[in-house]
């Protein structure tokens, strides 16, 4: 019985390789998820979402573990509130519904700015504006991710 030795093909190794480079730089470059949670989640856009999300259906812990330790928040009425304030502010506001239009986000160095038109129905905050309210918060990025470190939120005057 004779053995034959086979010599890889060179070709063949060649081929693989770039289909495996290819696929690579594909899975790279495919963009936002179409579903983002707030694990594959890739810009501040998405976190905000995410943010509204998780209050909308009460996940507190989310909600918590995505918010800075020094965060500030102003809401319509003009009212400041610190972290514990904020999260308490939006436990007792039952959101219906909500949506998020004209969002912009701006690099600042780290941190990303987000401002957008925020439509509302929730029962804490009374009759909203028709025209809405103007948002903006400032994401900051951490070694662990974002977290949210200042949002305001300001009704949007009629003309």
């Amino acid at each position: 019985m004779r053995f034959v030795s086979r010599k890889p093909n060179f070709n063949l190794w060649c081929f693989v390789s770039f289909v495996v480079g290819l696929w690579s730089l594909a899975a790279g470059c495919a963009g936002e998820p179409r579903h983002p949670t707030w694990k594959n989640a890739t810009g501040a856009e998405q976190h905000e979402r995410l943010m509204w999300q998780s209050i909308q259906g009460k996940d507190w812990a989310n909600v918590e573990r995505h918010l800075s330790p020094t965060f500030v928040g102003v809401v319509a009425d003009g009212r400041i509130f610190d972290r514990a304030g904020w999260l308490q502010q939006w436990q007792s506001a039952q959101i219906r519904e909500f949506s998020l239009g004209e969002m912009q986000v701006h690099p600042e160095g780290s941190d990303m700015k987000v401002t957008y038109i925020f439509h509302v129905q929730a029962s804490a905050i009374g009759p909203p504006p028709s025209s809405g309210f103007r948002v903006v918060s400032i994401w900051q990025g951490v070694k662990r991710g974002w977290l949210l470190s200042a949002t305001s939120i300001t009704p949007i005057q009629s003309q």
